[in-house]
C-alpha cells in the first residue's frame, strides 16, 4: 500500500485566496470535486466545504467564510467534473448555490457499478486500483464547526486528490467492456435527476406517516402523529436532524405503548432517549396527553391504497417474466439487475406497454443503453398477448 500522506492543498477562506485559486484552475481541462455537508448535525443541511483537485493543485474552499463564490462556479460550470456519487453533491450545490453544470460529469461510483464491481465505495476503489488506504473515521464530523482541525482538512482532501487517476483507470476498463457510452448516458441521467426541483410533501396528513405506521391501529397512529409533530418542532428548535431527538423505531414503540395505557400515562425517563430531559420531556408529555384526549373520530384513518390501473393476471405474469429475463441478462453482463431497471420501472413499462427504444427513452424511465437491453425481451413478451387462451410464462423464452 502507498503511504497515507495527503498532498499539500490550498485552504481558501478569503477573496484574495479565491482569486489566486481561480487563476490556477481557469485553464484546467477537468476538475475532481466533492463536498462536505452537516446533515448529520443540523436540521437544515448546508454545504460546509468544497474540495477540488486538478492535475496540478488540490484545494478546499470554505463556503461559510464571507466570500463570493459565484466566480468559482462560473469557471466550474463548463468544466468536465469528476465526482464519486455525483447526485448527492450536485443536489447540495444546486440547493445552496444554484450550481448547474454544463460540462460532462464522470461519476466514479457509476463507473464501478457498470464495470460490475461489488465494492463501489471510494475507499474500496482507491485501495483496489491505486493501493491507497483512505480511512473514513471522520465521515460524521460536524463540518460546520470552525476552526477545522488539520486532520479533518486532510481527510477532506483525500476525497478528491486521487479521483482523476481513479477515473482514468475506470474509464479504461469501461472502454475495454464497450461501456463508455453507457456510463456517459448514466452520468447525464444522474445530473438530470439531481437538478430536478425537490418534491416537497406539504400534505399534513402524509408527512408524519413514517415507515411502519401503516401496520398500526388508528388510535396508535394518533399517537404517532402527535409524537412526529413534537419531534419536528424540537428538532427545528435545537437545529438538529429529527433522529437526534428520537429514532423513528423509538417513536413507533412509544406510540404503541402509550396507546395501550388505560389510565394516566406515566413516562419512565429510563425508557426514553437521553435527549428527552427537562423542557423537552415536558413538551413530550404534553404531546402524548393531546393524543390521549382525542376521540375516535379524530384518529387518523389508514391511508387509502392508491387507485390506479392494477395489473391483470397476464400483466403480472409479464412483469415477473420481464424481471427474471432482465436478471438473466444482467448476470451475463455481470451487472446488478437493479442497474438495468428496478422492478418498479419494469412494472411501469409493462403497464404502459413501452415496447420500443423510443417509447422507453421518451418515457423518462430509463436511458438509451438500458432500453436497448430491455427492448428485445419486451418485444417477445408483448408478442405473447396474441397467443390465445393462455398467459405468457417464462417457459415461453426457454
Amino acid at each position: 500500500m502507498e503511504s497515507r500522506q495527503t498532498p499539500a492543498f490550498e485552504y481558501i477562506q478569503t477573496a484574495q485566496a479565491l482569486e489566486k485559486l481561480l487563476g490556477h484552475i481557469r485553464n484546467a481541462s477537468r476538475i475532481a470535486l466533492d463536498t462536505e455537508a452537516d446533515s448529520y448535525h443540523h436540521y437544515y443541511p448546508k454545504v460546509c466545504l468544497i474540495q477540488g483537485s486538478t492535475e496540478n493543485i488540490h484545494f478546499i474552499i470554505d463556503p461559510l467564510a464571507s466570500i463570493d463564490l459565484s466566480p468559482f462556479f462560473e469557471i466550474l460550470t463548463p468544466k468536465q467534473l469528476v465526482l464519486h456519487d455525483a447526485g448527492y453533491d450536485l443536489r447540495m450545490l444546486k440547493a445552496d448555490f444554484d450550481f448547474r453544470p454544463k460540462g460532462e460529469i464522470f461519476d466514479t461510483m457509476l463507473a464501478a457499478r457498470l464495470i460490475g464491481l461489488e465494492q463501489i465505495g471510494l475507499s474500496a476503489l482507491l485501495s483496489e486500483f491505486l493501493g491507497v488506504e483512505v480511512y473514513k473515521k471522520n465521515q460524521r464530523a460536524d463540518w460546520s464547526k470552525r476552526p477545522l482541525s488539520e486532520e479533518l482538512l486532510q481527510y477532506a482532501t483525500d476525497d478528491t486528490c486521487y479521483l482523476l487517476k481513479l477515473s482514468d483507470i475506470l474509464a479504461s476498463k469501461l472502454a475495454e467492456l464497450g461501456r463508455l457510452e453507457w456510463h456517459q448516458q448514466s452520468c447525464r441521467w444522474s445530473v438530470k435527476l439531481a437538478l430536478q426541483p425537490v418534491k416537497q410533501n406539504h400534505n399534513p396528513d402524509e408527512r408524519w406517516r413514517i415507515a411502519g405506521v401503516s401496520r398500526l391501529k388508528p388510535k396508535e397512529m394518533a399517537f404517532v402523529r402527535e409524537l412526529w409533530q413534537w419531534r419536528e418542532k424540537e428538532a427545528q428548535k435545537a437545529d438538529v436532524p429529527p433522529f437526534r431527538i428520537m429514532y423513528s423505531k423509538q417513536l413507533l414503540a412509544l406510540a404503541i405503548w402509550a396507546a395501550a395505557q388505560k389510565k394516566t400515562i406515566q413516562l419512565d425517563p429510563h425508557r426514553l432517549p437521553r435527549s428527552c430531559r427537562g423542557e423537552r420531556m415536558i413538551s413530550l408529555k404534553k404531546s402524548i396527553e393531546r393524543a390521549s384526549q382525542l376521540t375516535s373520530d379524530k384518529w387518523p384513518a389508514p391511508k387509502k391504497p392508491q387507485t390506479g390501473h392494477q395489473p391483470t393476471v397476464e400483466q403480472q405474469n409479464q412483469i415477473e417474466t420481464l424481471r427474471k429475463k432482465v436478471a438473466q441478462a444482467a448476470a451475463k453482463l455481470r451487472l446488478s439487475p437493479q442497474l438495468i431497471a428496478p422492478k418498479a420501472v419494469l412494472t411501469s413499462i409493462v403497464l404502459r406497454k413501452l415496447d420500443s427504444p423510443k417509447k422507453l427513452t421518451d418515457s423518462g424511465l430509463i436511458t438509451g443503453w438500458q432500453a436497448e437491453l430491455v427492448t428485445p425481451i419486451l418485444e417477445e413478451i408483448f408478442k405473447g398477448e396474441n397467443r390465445a387462451g393462455r398467459s405468457l410464462t417464462e417457459d415461453d423464452f426457454l
